[in-house]
């Protein structure tokens, strides 16, 4: 992939955020060195700091990312104190039907949140942040969730499954990327062309049986 000047991928950063009209950009710098991105100012809200984050990392040229957003939530909104968005959020869990959320614990300190406890799979650890992040109050989520698989599967099969998975996808090179496993965590190596492929390559462990955690150590080519 060819580097793109700093000055075209910046321009490119800032056109995206300010397509996205999930990202407030009217307060977000933008900084590029050596293709990682620098993002200053502030977003009013946890999503909108997610999603600029995204819109980035999504950018060609961007390596690296480093986020110095700080959530600043509008005066008119009335904020729920620690207390409400624990309940908020573990209300908002149970009502999820994808996900067993009995044993998944909420705790939250000055808006941040965060999420302990144990799930039946990986994904449902990813799931369970996905629906806090969205939670009025939060300026952060911490997640701390122990999976314990309902279906054991050892550690030949999820890495078989994972490349087989691979091997479907349009997208993924299959040849680029080293996948091991060892008592359920995985560890993918290798290349991918762009943020995309990768973040791909890595939602293919997370929805793998038998996965409890997955360590993405995939660089962009």
């Amino acid at each position: 992939m060819a580097v793109l000047p700093e000055e075209i991928i910046k321009q490119k950063i800032i056109d995206q955020l300010t397509w996205d009209d999930s990202v407030n950009a009217n307060d977000i710098q933008v900084e590029v060195q050596e293709s990682t991105v620098q993002l200053r100012g502030t977003v009013p809200n946890y999503t909108a700091k997610l999603a600029a984050e995204r819109d980035a990392m999504n950018v060609p040229g961007v390596l690296n990312l480093e986020s110095f957003l700080r959530v600043e939530f509008p005066p008119k909104v009335t904020l729920p104190s620690d207390a409400e968005i624990s309940r908020n959020i573990k209300h908002m869990l149970t009502l999820n039907h994808r996900i067993n959320a009995i044993n998944i614990d909420v705790a939250t300190s000055k808006g941040v949140v965060t999420l302990s406890g144990t799930a039946d799979s990986y994904w449902e650890k990813y799931e369970a942040e996905d629906i806090a992040n969205t939670a009025i109050g939060v300026i952060e989520v911490i997640n701390k969730i122990l999976v314990q698989p309902v279906k054991s599967a050892v550690d030949q099969e999820i890495e078989k499954d994972i490349k087989k998975a691979y091997e479907r996808s349009s997208f993924i090179n299959e040849k680029k990327i080293d996948v091991f496993v060892k008592n359920g965590v995985v560890h993918l190596t290798g290349t991918a062309e762009n943020t995309l492929i990768k973040k791909e390559a890595f939602n293919k462990a997370l929805y793998t049986t038998g996965v409890v955690d997955v360590i993405d150590d995939v660089t962009v080519e």
